[in-house]
């Protein structure tokens, strides 16, 4: 017969219930559900999007769209790529006075229900090392939780921006 004393028998039983409750969490197929369902869907869609054509002598231009979030939880947008640049930044622009500045963004949230719009003279993308564009080009953005969207983006002529 083996003996045990009081406190190692609680340590045993408590041992035995934190295993128990441990694998019913991790077994449990609700609890698999409620993982994914806490998650809700995001759905954006790129419209109207357009990239300025090139001034001759310059790899730097600009490009513009309206993105729409039409799930149920904000999106964020961290970063864009795209084969036609060698880097492409968020620029906003900054009115201090008489100066006007551009300033990089590191991010830009699209809240449910909401579209945010990538125009002249506010928030707009800055693309740089571009040596030369195609009458559409590709342009991938990177969102916080790593997931990619793509939008074509047409060229249009100086001064054709808004």
């Amino acid at each position: 017969m083996i003996a045990l004393s009081r406190r190692g028998l609680r340590m045993n039983t408590l041992r035995a219930c934190a295993l128990t409750a441990l694998l019913t969490i991790v077994c449990s197929p609700a609890a698999a559900v409620a993982s994914v369902a806490a998650e809700p869907a995001a759905t954006l869609t790129i419209s109207n999007p357009r990239i300025r054509a090139l001034i001759p002598g310059q790899d730097t231009t600009a490009g513009y769209f309206d993105i729409t979030n039409s799930g149920t939880t904000a999106v964020t947008l961290v970063a864009a790529t795209s084969p036609h640049a060698r880097s492409i930044e968020i620029h906003t622009i900054i009115h201090d006075g008489a100066m006007v500045r551009m300033r990089r963004l590191d991010k830009v949230t699209i809240e449910p229900g909401a579209t945010r719009f990538f125009r002249p003279g506010g928030v707009h993308l800055m693309l740089f090392g571009v040596e030369q564009l195609a009458a559409v080009n590709r342009i991938d953005f990177i969102t916080a939780s790593g997931k990619r969207i793509s939008g074509q983006f047409r060229q249009i002529p100086v001064g054709a921006e808004g």
